[in-house]
């Protein structure tokens, strides 16, 4: 049984900043600035514990994380970077500790692997989403408004903010709901990007071979290649039941396959209720795709065929969803029980993420 966030987070509380993956790389440092400001700004009492001098210490860091989770005056926990050294932090973390203490703590690609896991050895909800260093006004790659407000709006429980979204992002960017119902739908815009009014934001679509019910089971996100280094450092998560959401950044069908393989074979998939390629992506910012076959449909059909081959014929397997690396960003609840309604490729919640 997973343990829900006390309640969502509100003006005025406090919001720890952490590096536990170590230093903040060279392009992040002005940032970290910018992000107190942001936070400040938007109305959080703000904890700054990013470790600026000593933060090869591997306990140092394990310990400034930990010390997060017990402090009263803190209500979410928001790392600012990833970075190799989480791994060495993963295997000192008293999971006891963090069980005790339910936060909301956020992270996307490397930092997946910290998400994942504390979800997976702590026992309690945890949020894949985009880091601060993106959100934030003066943000060197700003994220779209539908990604920023639906950030918010996940960690905040909260409906507002369509001022500034195209017709087409305001229905399709997440919004909880006003009155406290089940289930909670969170939709794909990326079920017909046509609708899309940036021709550089059309860099996903769903589909999907499979065919009858839809597919319930609890959600694990996160980064391919961040779990297969998990199962390698021996903290492999638990696939079985699991709606297995999966990213990939600059690789190619090839490499993406022979990852599976490896994640498989540390966790057999057979076993998930289902796996989802929510974005095999490449950076939006480039004049010339170095991936092109990533947003082509066919290419992408032969793909699924492949791995259907390869992790078992009944396996229910989906592509093209917000979340990830892709130019739309939904911030999502890891560990909460959802569905996917086959025909649109929509999310419905059948729990808050939330105890209140």
């Amino acid at each position: 049984m997973i343990s829900k966030i006390p309640r969502p987070l509100q003006f005025g509380d406090g919001v720890a900043l952490v590096n536990p993956a170590g230093v903040l790389p060279e392009r992040f440092k002005n940032q970290h600035g910018y992000v107190k400001a942001y936070l400040e700004e938007l109305g959080f009492f703000v904890k700054d514990m990013v470790i600026e001098s000593g933060w090869e210490d591997v306990r140092k860091c394990t310990e400034t994380l930990q010390a997060a989770f017990t402090d009263p005056q803190v209500k979410a926990i928001l790392p600012l970077c990833g970075g190799a050294r989480i791994y060495d932090v993963l295997l000192l973390i008293d999971y006891d500790v963090l069980a005790s203490h339910p936060k909301i703590i956020c992270g996307s690609s490397e930092l997946s692997a910290l998400v994942v896991t504390i979800a997976e050895r702590a026992g309690i909800v945890t949020f894949f989403g985009p880091h601060l260093n993106f959100l934030n006004p003066k943000a060197s790659k700003l994220e779209n408004r539908f990604t920023v407000r639906s950030f918010w709006n996940m960690l905040q429980w909260d409906w507002h903010g369509r001022n500034g979204l195209s017709k087409n992002e305001a229905y399709h960017f997440f919004a909880a709901p006003r009155k406290p119902t089940l289930p909670v739908t969170i939709r794909n815009i990326y079920r017909d990007p046509r609708l899309i009014t940036n021709d550089r934001y059309r860099d996903n679509f769903y589909y999907t071979p499979s065919l009858g019910r839809n597919v319930t089971g609890q959600i694990l996100i996160g980064s391919l290649a961040v779990l297969v280094r998990l199962c390698e450092e021996g903290l492999k998560p638990d696939v079985t039941d699991k709606i297995v959401m999966l990213d990939s950044l600059d690789m190619s069908f090839e490499t993406i396959v022979e990852l599976l393989q490896h994640f498989n074979a540390h966790c057999n998939l057979s076993h998930a209720a289902a796996v989802v390629f929510s974005s095999l992506a490449e950076r939006t910012d480039r004049a010339d795709l170095l991936y092109p076959e990533l947003r082509d449909p066919d290419q992408v059909r032969n793909f699924l065929r492949e791995v259907s081959e390869l992790l078992g014929e009944g396996l229910p397997l989906f592509h093209g969803f917000p979340a990830g690396h892709c130019a739309y960003k939904l911030t999502l609840p890891i560990g909460i029980t959802a569905s996917i309604v086959v025909g649109t490729g929509e999310l419905l919640l059948a729990e808050s993420p939330y105890q209140q």
